[in-house]
């Protein structure tokens, strides 16, 4: 693969600009015009770093010290791709918040202008983008971890393994057969382990064998006659305590019986007395319901009663109103009766002549017909106020006659009430069965199984008082047995000869571990010696340092590259050596993983003309060099 061409837009301290490039492109400037913006492009856009590998830098053109965000910044990259031209771009696309106080930088991506995903996009040229970016940046690989390098380094070795080592190193033997079933890193461990766990527990157990060893001394110089002729002893009054406190247990069987005949009758005087309450309660709630019932129909005689209050009250006063209006009804009538014809109503009131007789006769005729409708009127309207007073007056009498009759029912109700009241406080709250003959029978008995308990009591303190004695005695005979048992050596001495051999074994463990790690360690050695020869295999000029010994004699893993015997990561080599060292080690892992891609060298302007063309001697892709001047920028082949 290589790029043929590179089109930047808004990027870093280019507005627009292309750039052509060649098998072998020299990028030469002076310092800030350029030269690692156009290698930045190029990480950016495939691998989202700059050339110092740094993760996401930011790469937006800036003016003023203020970026430009009215426009996107882009990188399009044309490449050749075994014979095949394909264009790869990335965009990145800048947004505000609304109220203008964050941003997001979002990134598209393009393969030959159809939009990509970042998975899709990377996936596009059908090689590990990690191993293309160490291929391409002769930084990438010594930027990692050693560990990492180690592990990529050995992965390059083919049939060099820690069985196979072992197996051809006869002194490495008791190693293979392990290696057949645990990895050198399973050993390592469960040895480190057994080592570990032995370190800790022998100086346990040797106070465990030191402890023991002075029991049994102790033990040694107890008495045991002694011991056991006072457990004998001890034996004796304990089976002589039994005797007697099961000759206690028939009179405290009787005793029992007595108990339970007292606590049945007890139970019998109660029952007499709860029956009589129970009666006496029935008859109270009887007299009780009684009473309720009583009381409910005295609210409701009352309640009508003071009905018929209301309603008599109504009617007298519908009649006294009635009254008053028929005696203002006879004396319009008798006005109207009395009034005369006014003979000036012939006179018209404008002209002051006489009306025609014949209007005089209709003004007559009208006055008079006017009066009769006007007495007729009151007339009609005393005859009604008569009806309604003589209906009043009857339903007055009427309603008179049932107050009567209700306050009478209250009367007689109530009457009833405090005679069932009177009956029902007669009767007692509780019954007094004291003089009842049941009762006094029941309650001499009772008197009579209590006189015969109390002859009882002292059995009780007697069985206690032995109980106690026995548990005495059993508690002595059980510390004598103790100090029996412990004078007793066998299971101690049995136990010090298992914690001996117990230490014995974990020695054994601690001493085989030891060697196992040691062997280990010699593997590694072997092993590295091996794995070096083949990693070196894959490289020109630089030689790996995978392994050196620390001032302490101890040998440790390392990965160092070297030239001419120097390492090329710190300034013990020249830097010509350096750079010529990790571009052979870029060189060498395309190889290695059969990527062809441009190589990014800066820093040209370090190698003198011998070495330049070194340089492009031993790579076989694309070289593009960066290299400081002192003219403005040009991109050539």
């Amino acid at each position: 693969m290589k790029v043929l061409r590179m089109v930047l837009e808004n990027f870093m301290c280019y507005a627009s600009a292309q750039f052509d490039f060649f098998d072998i492109t020299k990028i030469m400037a002076k310092n800030g015009k350029g030269k690692s913006s156009i290698a930045t492009a190029y990480m950016w856009c495939l691998f989202n770093c700059d050339y110092e590998l740094k993760d996401n830098p930011p790469v937006r053109r800036e003016i003023d010290g203020k970026t430009v965000d009215d426009m996107d910044t882009a990188v399009t990259l044309t490449l050749d791709v075994d014979g095949k031209e394909v264009t790869m771009m990335k965009v990145q696309k800048r947004t505000y918040s609304k109220d203008g106080s964050s941003y997001k930088d979002d990134n598209k991506y393009f393969v030959n202008d159809v939009p990509k995903t970042l998975k899709d996009f990377n996936a596009y040229l059908g090689i590990d983008m990690n191993a293309f970016k160490m291929c391409s940046n002769i930084n990438a690989f010594l930027a990692k971890k050693p560990g990492e390098m180690r592990e990529f380094l050995f992965s390059t070795t083919d049939g060099v393994t820690d069985l196979s080592i072992a197996a051809l190193n006869p002194e490495l033997s008791i190693l293979a057969e392990q290696l057949e079933k645990y990895s050198a890193e399973e050993l390592s461990a469960m040895n480190k382990a057994t080592k570990a766990r032995s370190l800790k527990e022998i100086p346990v157990l040797d106070g465990q064998i030191k402890e023991k060893e002075r029991d049994i001394q102790i033990k040694s110089d107890t008495d045991l006659s002694a011991l056991e002729l006072a457990r004998n002893q001890i034996k004796e009054q304990i089976e002589k305590n039994v005797k007697e406190q099961e000759d206690t247990e028939t009179l405290i069987a009787e005793s029992d019986n007595v108990a339970g005949d007292l606590m049945n009758l007890k139970f019998k005087l109660s029952e007499i007395h709860n029956k009589a309450n129970s009666e006496n309660e029935s008859r109270r709630a009887g007299l009780s319901a009684k009473i309720s019932e009583k009381q409910r129909i005295y609210d409701d005689c009352n309640r009508r009663a003071t009905a018929l209050s209301y309603t008599i009250k109504e009617l007298e006063s519908s009649i006294a109103v009635a009254e008053e209006n028929r005696k203002k009804q006879a004396e319009l009538w008798k006005e109207t009766k009395g009034m005369a014809f006014n003979e000036e109503s012939l006179v018209c009131n404008y002209c002051g002549q006489e009306y025609p007789e014949e209007r005089k006769e209709q003004i007559r005729s009208d006055f008079e017909k006017n009066k009769g409708v006007e007495l007729e009127r009151i007339t009609k309207t005393g005859l009604m106020l008569k009806d309604r007073i003589e209906k009043d007056k009857s339903e007055l009498d009427v309603t008179k006659e049932k107050q009567k009759a209700a306050i009478a029912s209250e009367v007689t109700i109530f009457a009833e009430i405090m005679k069932l009241t009177a009956e029902k406080e007669a009767l007692p709250v509780s019954v007094d069965v004291s003089g009842d003959a049941e009762y006094i029978d029941v309650q001499n008995q009772i008197s009579e199984k209590e006189e015969s308990l109390s002859k009882f009591s002292s059995i009780f303190d007697k069985r206690a008082e032995l109980k106690k004695n026995e548990t005495e005695l059993r508690e002595e005979l059980s510390r004598i047995e103790r100090q029996i048992f412990a004078s007793n050596t066998e299971q101690e001495e049995q136990r010090l000869a298992e914690l001996k051999e117990k230490r014995i074994n974990l020695e054994q463990s601690k001493t085989d571990a030891e060697h196992i790690l040691d062997l280990l360690d010699e593997l590694d050695k072997a092993k590295n010696e091996a794995l070096s020869e083949s990693v070196n295999s894959h490289f020109g000029l630089v030689k790996w340092q995978l392994f050196e010994y620390a001032k302490n004699g101890n040998y440790k893993s390392v990965c160092v590259p070297t030239v001419d015997g120097k390492s090329i990561l710190s300034t013990m080599s020249n830097k010509g050596n350096r750079m010529l060292g990790k571009l052979d080690i870029c060189s060498s892992i395309q190889k290695i993983t059969g990527i062809n891609c441009p190589i990014w060298l800066d820093d040209g302007e370090s190698f003198d003309t011998e070495n330049q063309k070194k340089a492009a001697g031993m790579v076989d892709s694309q070289l593009i060099m960066l290299i400081v001047n002192d003219e403005d920028l040009r991109v050539e082949g």
